[in-house]
């Protein structure tokens, strides 16, 4: 029986999503341990760039991909340590250019963090992440309903508001009346039904 050559096992292709840089090839990832001295492979994907030389990574990594892109619904941005965000006001970003890292970075630091997309919040935890969504769910419920939340952080604006800078409370976008909870938003309805 024949055994096939090594060079026909190199040259296996690599799987969609994935690049492969030859020993002796430049991959311009400017942080790159394995540039131009080992065959070794880089993810595609925009805000990502993980490089990696053992193939047994490739369902590793896609499969890390795949939890991360459920975890965040749509809702999130991740960025690698090695990918620069852009935000001019993140924390992260400024520890990217601290590390003179770009786009085709790398760094020492391997924290990926989280950008929403529906406000200014970021993080660098996927438990935080999940949070900030239900947060999210939470928040588009209450508008459905016809309620806006404010904190007590919050002005409200509306007048005579006995909650207005003390306690979480909702008012009704049609009337401005003022609730504490769900339970008397959905009582709170029946006013406006005809």
């Amino acid at each position: 029986m024949k055994m096939p050559s090594l060079r026909i096992l190199k040259d296996e292709p690599v799987p969609d999503g994935y690049v492969r840089f030859r020993f002796n090839e430049d991959c311009s990832y400017r942080h790159c341990g394995y540039r131009e001295h080992q065959t070794h492979f880089h993810c595609t994907r925009k805000d990502c760039g993980y490089s990696f030389c053992d193939k047994t990574r490739f369902v590793q990594h896609t499969a890390r991909h795949e939890r991360l892109d459920t975890l965040m619904g749509g809702d999130f941005r991740q960025f690698r340590a090695n990918v620069h965000c852009g935000r001019p006001d993140c924390p992260h970003a400024t520890q990217q250019a601290a590390n003179n890292n770009g786009p085709t970075g790398g760094s020492s630091n391997k924290a990926s963090h989280f950008h929403c997309l529906k406000c200014e919040f970021v993080c660098t935890d996927t438990n935080k992440v999940v949070a900030h969504r239900r947060q999210h769910a939470k928040l588009d419920s209450i508008n459905a309903a016809g309620f806006e939340k404010y904190t007590p952080s919050q002005n409200c604006g509306v007048d005579g508001c006995n909650y207005n800078a003390k306690q979480t409370h909702y008012h009704c976008l049609k009337c401005q009346y003022a609730v504490l909870g769900l339970s008397q938003m959905s009582s709170h309805k029946y006013r406006h039904m005809d």
